[in-house]
């Protein structure tokens, strides 16, 4: 006996899977990208800022404002020296520019140095009275900007930090920002979430106490447009698994229905059997029993065959095969049967005709249409021919099952199709799902099975079309 197959727990907390986690890791990672993205609009700023109007011309623009009203050397010397001296010192209390020293040099019109902030640095060579650029000064890179004024020419040189130390300063400065925006932005965003999850839970506690026989629709639908969606497509589930239940117990009704006269007569037959002594009545009893026996193995065979199509799902054959030579097997496993009833059978259509098809339905769907016609229409006192024509009718492919019997009656003909009904008309008895099978077979095609007119004004005729699986 197999062991029941258990439930899974569903994972539960932080680490299971988790709408609420996704939604707040997504926001993490938003956050990061506005980060990502702000540092990479101030280091653009920055550069660009450096490279058109750079702090140190502005430095030394306004110093050599102050020069301008100086005539001495000393004097221009000694102001020259204090400001070296105050912004070094409050370049100190940051600590983005600890350790590196702002470069002062006063000189001449013709370049030569009157002073430096710092000793032993050579005069900065410099082209033009006025400008800025990004050299090495002492072996050192530097954002360099030079203004003259008089006979004063003023050089301010600051050392250029790493694009690395740059960075991390400029990114540790946003982070503080994106942190203090984030619970801002996650808080009200998380308590969206929690609350838009909670129809959500109450529809997981609609469905989960259900029981497995309980298959009404769902008595409270949520009025969130997504939810409601969902809902509906549950609601539309639970109608399917109704609208099968419904069918496979009707199917087991009604075979046990028609299983009941096969299997009385069997009874009855073998018990006159057994009772009969040798002669006609034993042989009489002998083939009554045998055909039930044929009966009951032909209706078991049907059903079989119609809970398989059933159950199936539909598939595309690819293999191309020859659709005439299998209408021309179907014809021949029936020659003799048409030759007993002196019935003619016919079949119209080209030589061949290559298509991928599934051989198995379609000589489910073909048979099935072929024995209803020399069953019920064929025979002596009824029609003597039975004709296939097949034909292509732009993407689909046709079949046409006609007979010159004595039809159907247009009270019955919207019956045609159901499980088990048989015309009280019928001229021989039957299992009542052939048409029913070669419906089903024909809707795994993707096509179908009509009914029309037979032959020559008489009979009735079964169309087959599907179209051709490319």
């Amino acid at each position: 006996m197999t062991p029941p197959t258990e439930t899974p727990a569903r994972p539960r907390g932080w680490w299971g899977p988790s709408l609420m986690r996704r939604t707040l890791l997504a926001l993490l990672a938003a956050m990061a990208l506005v980060w990502l993205v702000l540092l990479g609009q101030a280091a653009i700023t920055h550069y660009r800022a450096m490279g058109t109007n750079p702090g140190v011309r502005q430095l030394a623009q306004g110093l050599a404002g102050a020069l301008a009203t100086l005539d001495q050397p000393a004097e221009a010397r000694a102001l020259v020296h204090g400001m070296a001296h105050t912004l070094n010192a409050m370049r100190a209390d940051v600590d983005l520019l600890q350790g590196t020293l702002v470069l002062l040099q006063l000189q001449d019109r013709t370049g030569q140095l009157l002073h430096s902030s710092a000793a032993g640095v050579h005069a900065v060579v410099l082209a033009g009275d006025a400008g800025h650029a990004a050299m090495d000064v002492a072996g050192t890179p530097h954002w360099v900007a030079w203004e003259s004024t008089g006979p004063w020419r003023v050089v301010v040189a600051e050392p250029r930090l790493a694009d690395a130390r740059l960075l991390g300063f400029m990114g540790e400065d946003l982070a503080a920002s994106v942190l203090l925006a984030l619970p801002l932005v996650g808080l009200p965003l998380w308590l969206a979430v929690r609350t838009g999850l909670r129809p959500l839970a109450r529809l997981d506690a609609q469905i989960a106490a259900r029981s497995a026989h309980d298959l009404r629709p769902l008595q409270h639908l949520p009025p969130q447009r997504e939810l409601r969606g969902l809902a509906q497509s549950f609601d539309q589930l639970l109608a399917r698994l109704r609208a099968h239940l419904a069918r496979e117990k009707a199917l087991v009704h009604d075979a046990a229905h028609e299983l009941r006269t096969p299997m009385a007569v069997i009874a009855t037959q073998a018990h006159v059997l057994a009772q009969a002594p040798e002669g006609p009545a034993r042989a009489q009893a002998s083939e009554a029993l045998m055909r039930a026996v044929q009966r009951a193995a032909h209706l078991s065979e049907q059903l079989l065959t119609l809970a398989a199509l059933e159950e199936a799902p539909a598939q595309r054959p690819t293999a191309p095969q020859d659709l005439m030579a299998l209408l021309q097997d179907c014809l021949a496993e029936r020659a003799d049967w048409a030759e007993g009833l002196g019935v003619e059978l016919s079949l119209d259509g080209p030589d061949a005709l290559e298509l991928p098809l599934d051989r198995q339905l379609l000589w489910s769907a073909l048979g099935n249409v072929l024995d209803n016609a020399l069953k019920h229409g064929c025979g002596p006192g009824a029609g003597r021919e039975v004709q296939l024509r097949v034909r292509q009718e732009g993407g689909d492919v046709v079949v046409w099952i006609a007979d010159d019997g004595p039809g159907i009656a247009a009270g019955e003909q919207d019956r045609v199709f159901e499980r088990f009904w048989r015309s009280p008309r019928a001229r021989s008895s039957g299992s009542g799902l052939g048409l029913t099978i070669a419906q089903q077979a024909m809707g795994h095609l993707g096509g179908q099975v009509c009914l029309g007119p037979g032959l020559h004004g008489r009979g009735v005729g079964f169309t087959l079309r599907w179209p051709v699986a490319g």
